[in-house]
């Protein structure tokens, strides 16, 4: 679905994916320092790109 995008600010979707990647990212700093028995990089490392996509899939543009 494309949507009409008149200016230069980021798209809610845009904004809500990179807000929520920023947040597991944070979060998988704070539990790999904090807890290293669970600093598993096959969970870890893509948790900020999955994250963000489904935030990002699952958030409506306004119309």
């Amino acid at each position: 679905m494309l949507v009409d995008q008149p200016n230069a600010m980021p798209s809610r979707k845009l904004t809500a994916a990179m807000i929520s990647a920023s947040l597991a990212g944070a979060i998988k700093a704070v539990v790999t320092n904090g807890w290293p028995q669970f600093a598993d990089p096959m969970i870890w490392e893509p948790l900020p790109i999955i994250v963000g996509f489904a935030v990002g899939y699952f958030v409506r543009e306004r119309r």
